[in-house]
């Protein structure tokens, strides 16, 4: 759906919740005039959502918010970052080179592509769950990666010649954004997201830019990972815009939040742990495909 030029993702079925399909790398400067727009589509969603950045001031509106949390690092400089790392953590962003791994920027051409491509179809697990990008082709992965290249550093890390991880990272306001970081499970013992992260830090200092941001705040999986490097949470408001009566039901009895947002957290974990199960079981055990 487009709507006044910005292009809007919508997810459900019976309750139809719309956000910007770039969330996090555009923002609704004038909310009230979109919404008057969206009221004019068809079908019409039910609730509107947007985010505001929490590292920049931003005017409040007279709309239901709630508090949501990023995986965001505050970089005085590159130095003091890696002074202030536990000494394993460094280890680990050093081992990388030391076994050889070159990390550089590179361009978005058809190798690099190629090298994302066979990346993405190593295996069809990451973190426990299904990959979402795990079964696409050269030019699925080439359409995914050619969002916003005018804002866009590509970061390769090459073994041999051979691509075995890689980076985008989105140019924001005072702010860099992992778009998307992955390395090869074949090469985990080189710590190649290890050496991404630290060449991110590296950037930051080079642009003087203040903040990297690492996707949603939490504590499981990749968050542990995230604490590692001292990223920290960070609050942004996030508001809820009810578009039908449907929406407004939806928000006083907070049915905007998916089933798994809504669980005691004991019970979100035993489920997780069982979905992870019977994925190993699935597809085969593999250890490295549930770990960072």
């Amino acid at each position: 759906m487009i709507v006044d030029n910005k292009e809007i993702s919508v997810r459900g079925k019976f309750f139809r919740i719309a956000k910007l399909y770039h969330e996090w790398y555009e923002f609704v400067d004038e909310p009230e005039a979109l919404i008057e727009k969206m009221k004019k589509s068809r079908p019409l969603p039910d609730v509107f959502t947007f985010v505001q950045e929490g590292h920049l001031p931003h005017p409040e509106f007279p709309f239901y918010r709630e508090m949501v949390a990023s995986s965001i690092l505050t970089i005085k400089s590159f130095d003091d970052w890696w002074d202030n790392l536990h000494f394993k953590a460094r280890n680990k962003a050093r081992k990388a080179q030391k076994t050889g791994v070159e990390i550089h920027e590179t361009e978005l051409n058809d190798s690099f592509i190629r090298g994302v491509e066979k990346i993405y179809n190593e295996y069809p697990l990451r973190q426990g769950r299904k990959f979402t990008h795990y079964g696409k082709n050269f030019d699925q992965v080439k359409d995914d990666l050619s969002s916003f290249t005018d804002k866009s550093i590509f970061t390769g890390a090459y073994f041999n010649g051979e691509l075995i991880g890689f980076m985008k990272t989105f140019q924001g306001n005072g702010i860099l954004r992992n778009i998307h970081i992955l390395a090869t499970l074949a090469h985990r013992d080189k710590c190649v997201m290890d050496a991404l992260i630290a060449r991110a830090v590296k950037l930051c200092d080079e642009k003087g830019v203040s903040y990297l941001h690492y996707g949603d705040w939490t504590s499981r999986g990749l968050g542990a990972f995230r604490t590692k490097y001292n990223f920290q949470p960070q609050e942004s408001p996030r508001y809820f815009v009810p578009l039908t009566a449907r929406g407004k039901l939806m928000l006083n009895f907070r049915l905007h939040h998916p089933l798994r947002e809504r669980l005691p957290q004991a019970w979100a974990d035993r489920l997780i742990a069982l979905r992870n199960h019977w994925n190993a079981m699935r597809y085969g055990t593999a250890k490295s495909a549930v770990e960072i």
